[in-house]
């Protein structure tokens, strides 16, 4: 789930060119849980022909560095998700021109709501959810343009 909740938070992007580019986690202005927090996280937004290209590039606490893309279609339908802790579907709409709503749900009892906002030179993502286990969540990230 862990994955999960990085891509889904990751994927959180609009139609706007405000959120094109390159951006980095602030851990300093964050709100993330240990056990799901990154050493470094760095989101690069790229146009595509049918939404958003979303690239998480992540190095963990134990060194490992790990890269995924998705493409993010904000028109609300839920599509298959699947990631090493869900299984489910996921489904984005935009809210208004600077913010996004991402919805993740899985299989196995887990959800995630993501509203992300975009300023000029920050990108915020707040983040609740329930884990499979019944624990709720809530996670706020902070991202600096780069």
């Amino acid at each position: 789930m862990r994955v999960a909740l990085l891509m889904v938070l990751a994927a959180s992007t609009g139609s706007s060119h405000d959120e094109l580019g390159m951006w980095k986690l602030n851990p300093r202005r964050s709100a993330i849980e240990r056990v799901d927090s990154p050493k470094a996280l760095t989101l690069r937004i790229e146009h595509h022909p049918k939404g958003e290209v979303i690239t998480l590039d992540r190095i963990g606490w134990d060194g490992r560095a790990n890269s995924d893309s998705a493409i993010l279609y904000l028109d609300g339908k839920p599509r298959l998700f699947l990631d090493d802790g869900c299984m489910g579907t996921q489904s984005s709409q935009r809210l208004d021109d600077r913010m996004v709503e991402i919805r993740l749900t899985c299989e196995n009892g887990g959800w995630v709501r993501v509203i992300r906002r975009v300023t000029e030179a920050e990108l915020i993502l707040q983040a609740s959810g329930r884990r499979s286990d019944g624990r709720q969540f809530e996670t706020r990230m902070v991202f600096e343009r780069q």
